[in-house]
């Protein structure tokens, strides 16, 4: 009699629950060579290419998901990494071949292994079906946003917004000899989410690197985690800045309002999609220049691209 009504009060149970919905997706042919890159050139002019129009439906015959966490360093033996998917249509097969939304066309990849993850436990997978969760592993080109299809139509999810950070910082290395497992460390976190980076304009990584954050505990806990995890130290220093505005206006308005001197005492920088990003001291500042100068389309919020 102990499991009486057990399996009556579950049926119940998942009746009453959400079942899996539908998202809405941009969806472009996946083409290759030259045709790829005229397709990307025509995409790119058209302001409405990062709307997503089309819903795609839990019934929907091809494999859908999207990123919404990555993880490093599960086991720190083995410097594993992992993504974690949600299943949006058709099912999971272990060893099936998924495409990605900001690789190239026609790059494949392998998902050779799929768990379910409760506490410390590990659960192998092999088939899952939309709604479930898995982590696979990141070979370090899924991010949080990323869309993984499969079919000949790329697919993509619209991105998980980042909201505007409130404190800024300088991150360095104060030990050169630990430069590799330094960098190595700043990736992984950056990918996991737990702050932003930003750079200098046409800063390709040689340059000092800004890290974002909403609180100053983001702070401590990277420098905690590069000193536990990958026995490294690391300086931070403080820049007197309160918060973020993207310019979705892109780089051509940024200049005519900096030529203009409109952008006096508000620090240039870049996100890690070289998107213009306006550092501003104050509120009043940020909301003056959205006001007068409303060509540059201040955000304080910014999506990952869709499409690379």
């Amino acid at each position: 009699m102990t499991n009486f009504g057990v399996q009556l009060f579950l049926d119940k149970f998942c009746d009453m629950g959400t079942k899996p919905n539908g998202r809405l997706a941009k969806i472009q042919e996946e083409v290759k060579g030259k045709k790829a890159k005229e397709k990307a050139n025509a995409n790119s002019s058209n302001s409405d290419d990062d709307e997503a129009d089309e819903l795609i439906s839990p019934n929907h015959e091809e494999f859908s998901g999207f990123v919404f966490k990555t993880q490093a360093n599960l086991d720190p033996k083995h410097r594993d990494r992992l993504a974690y998917i949600r299943i949006v249509s058709g099912s999971f097969q272990k060893g099936m071949k998924v495409g990605h939304s900001r690789s190239k066309p026609g790059k494949k990849y392998n998902l050779a292994q799929a768990q379910t993850l409760f506490g410390s436990d590990r659960e192998s997978v092999e088939v899952a079906y939309p709604g479930d969760v898995i982590g696979i592993n990141n070979p370090g080109n899924f991010a949080i946003g990323d869309t993984l299809f499969t079919g000949n139509e790329k697919i993509a999810f619209p991105g998980i917004p980042s909201f505007s950070p409130e404190k800024f910082a300088y991150i360095r290395n104060p030990n050169p000899s630990t430069y590799k497992s330094f960098q190595k460390g700043i990736e992984q976190l950056l990918a996991e989410g737990a702050v932003q980076a930003l750079r200098q304009r046409n800063d390709e990584g040689g340059g000092p690197l800004i890290l974002a954050a909403v609180g100053q505990l983001q702070f401590e806990v990277v420098q905690a985690r590069l000193k536990s995890e990958y026995k490294v130290d690391s300086d931070m220093e403080a820049i007197g800045y309160t918060l973020a505005r993207w310019a979705d206006g892109g780089w051509d308005a940024v200049d005519k309002a900096d030529a203009d001197g409109k952008l006096f005492g508000i620090m240039i920088v870049q996100d890690r999609w070289e998107r213009p990003v306006l550092l501003f001291r104050n509120d009043w500042k940020a909301a003056s220049v959205a006001e007068e100068e409303k060509y540059l389309e201040l955000k304080p919020w910014s999506k990952p691209p869709m499409f690379e």
